[in-house]
């Protein structure tokens, strides 16, 4: 309640000690000035771990609001839009303010806007609202759902990119794209019924984001080439292109992954192509005759 008062009486304490550079404006130094265009119901200031959704309406000194830059995004923190050395003012939840301000003292990367030619010393006028906020908790749990709203098109357009930005030449087999390292052709390759021991780093395709990672825990895996529920399919598939001691790169797509539910333990979601660096590190047993590809194992979820 006293900090509304105090915001309220501003303006007339503003009048009372007479005109500034900017009439109407509080001066925060030479180079900034401020004032209140509404006030909003929030109780508290966002904390510094909250996300806040801010309007920015920027415009050269006397233009239209916004004619210069104008959006309402996401935010890690409302000090990211103020004028430099302007964080020492508070905002809550449907505040309003204005700001007069050299160019200089904005920063303009973490705004978004684009300077163009704007010289250091002009002024420019700066509209900020806060519209609201969200916690650090109620931001991973949005992120979370969205990782998981996957579609299938989604998964093509990753693919898509994937492979008009690589330089490596991929070849393809039985729906994993491949990229080997160049091997020992007197090497056995893996069969069905082999037990087989692989070493990998298995990683989102889009994000990098590491799925798994043998080397990282020191637990190699070992299963029976061809047995069901051992591996996934794309790695049943993978493990047949090396022989022992190989090592290459694959881009398994989620038909061959986790499919369009992801996994149980919710670390991949759904319709994910990954990229996997692996490496046949050992072959023992004999073969069995008459296992197919397609038994290759579907869904391990490590």
């Amino acid at each position: 309640m006293t900090r509304r008062i105090l915001i309220l009486l501003l303006p007339l304490l503003l009048i009372a000690c007479g005109r500034g550079v900017f009439p109407g404006f509080k001066p925060l130094d030479a180079d900034v000035h401020y004032k209140l265009r509404s006030l909003g119901d929030g109780d508290r200031p966002p904390a510094d771990s909250d996300s806040v959704l801010v309007r920015v309406r920027m415009a050269l000194h006397g233009e239209a609001p916004g004619s210069l830059f104008s959006t309402e995004h996401w935010f890690g923190h409302v000090g990211d839009v103020l004028p430099i050395g302007a964080g020492v003012i508070r905002f809550q939840e449907g505040d309003s303010m204005s700001f007069i301000a050299r160019a200089s003292r904005l920063d303009w990367d973490a705004i978004g806007a684009e300077r163009f030619s704007v010289p250091d010393t002009a002024w420019i006028d700066l509209e900020v609202s806060l519209r609201d906020t969200r916690s650090n908790e109620e931001s991973r749990a949005l992120a979370e759902e969205r990782r998981w709203a996957r579609t299938e098109a989604m998964e093509d357009s990753a693919l898509a990119r994937f492979f008009r930005a690589s330089p490596e030449k991929w070849q393809y087999s039985m729906g994993v794209h491949y990229v080997l390292e160049p091997r020992d052709p007197k090497r056995p390759q893996a069969q069905s019924g082999q037990m087989l021991t692989i070493g990998y780093t298995a990683r989102s395709l889009e994000d990098g984001r590491v799925i798994d990672d043998t080397y990282a825990s020191g637990q190699h895996l070992t299963f029976r080439l061809g047995d069901p529920d051992q591996v996934i399919a794309g790695i049943g598939i993978a493990v047949r292109l090396l022989p022992e001691g190989g090592k290459g790169r694959f881009v398994i797509p989620s038909r061959l992954a986790f499919g369009a539910d992801g996994s149980t333990g919710r670390i991949v979601p759904p319709y994910t192509p990954l990229l996997y660096e692996l490496e046949l590190r050992d072959v023992t047993g004999r073969a069995a005759d008459t296992l197919s590809v397609d038994s290759a194992a579907v869904g391990i979820n490590r």
